[in-house]
């Protein structure tokens, strides 16, 4: 399909701008743009698997996953920075020292990935495109509703007491349906339904600011004679992150019960 080529041009093009500024400079907001076309076209590439059991995804993405991982180090340390600035109920020097340790790792993260660019000659990326590989569109109309059914499915399913790691399964399943809803953007017919990007995206704020703490904690512990300064910020973050986890609870049962109110409507307007 023309217009899934098109949104994979994009994607591409956007990736190897925000590379080319970030070996310049690893400035937050083009290692932020970076990671999330990233994540869009590793979704892409794994829809297309779903859609064509034979191409082999993993192996498309492989030549570049180191490189992604360099720079998703870069970016947990300017989450990091992110929060612990938008911290009121913190010692100042502590939070200074703290501060201090995280923009150290950052640049130390920053000199592995111009190195790991020069070793690599790593200038841009470069994917096969859909009708390169040969998927007919037959066959992508035919698969796209059982594929993202699929992975709603999973969204949505109960799995009885959550912990973290079930919880960060939800957090990127529901980012990878979102961007498969979203690769379809640029064809005709196939608009998302606004109500539903809507709740997603609530949802995935909710995970998202989840996450970034999660992640946060980690580096805090990482690093070696500054627990006396890290534990006041992590009790603060713990805290944080049950609230928000009971605020994603709540938002994706709402998301539960919309699918299912939606199943209800669409019977009843195809079967009278």
């Amino acid at each position: 399909m023309n217009c899934l080529d098109k949104y994979r041009s994009n994607l591409i093009a956007k990736i190897n701008k925000n590379l080319r500024i970030i070996q310049e400079a690893p400035e937050e907001g083009p290692v932020h743009d970076f990671r999330v076309a990233v994540k869009r076209l590793t979704a892409f590439y794994y829809f297309l698997k779903d859609i064509d059991s034979s191409l082999k995804a993993k192996k498309i993405l492989k030549p570049y996953r180191s490189l992604f991982k360099s720079i998703g180090h870069i970016r947990d340390g300017h989450i990091a920075v992110q929060l612990i600035q938008g911290l009121d109920d913190v010692n100042l020097a502590e939070s200074k020292i703290l501060l201090g340790a995280l923009r150290s790792r950052i640049r130390k993260d920053c000199g592995l990935f111009k190195k790991q660019v020069r070793l690599n000659a790593r200038v841009s990326i470069r994917m096969p495109s859909v009708s390169a590989m040969g998927i007919s569109e037959r066959a992508i109309l035919q698969r796209k509703g059982i594929t993202l059914n699929k992975i709603l499915l999973r969204i949505l399913g109960t799995e009885g007491r959550m912990n973290a790691d079930k919880w960060h399964n939800k957090r990127v399943l529901l980012k990878r349906y979102h961007h498969k809803l979203d690769a379809f953007h640029f064809c005709p017919g196939h608009k998302s339904d606004e109500d539903e990007l809507k709740q997603i995206k609530i949802l995935e704020q909710l995970l998202g600011d989840w996450h970034d703490r999660v992640v946060t904690i980690q580096l805090l512990r990482s690093f070696p004679g500054l627990e006396a300064q890290s534990e006041p910020v992590i009790a603060i973050l713990k805290k944080q992150d049950r609230l928000l986890l009971g605020s994603a609870k709540i938002y994706l049962d709402k998301y539960r019960k919309w699918h299912e109110s939606t199943l209800i409507a669409s019977s009843r307007t195809r079967y009278g």
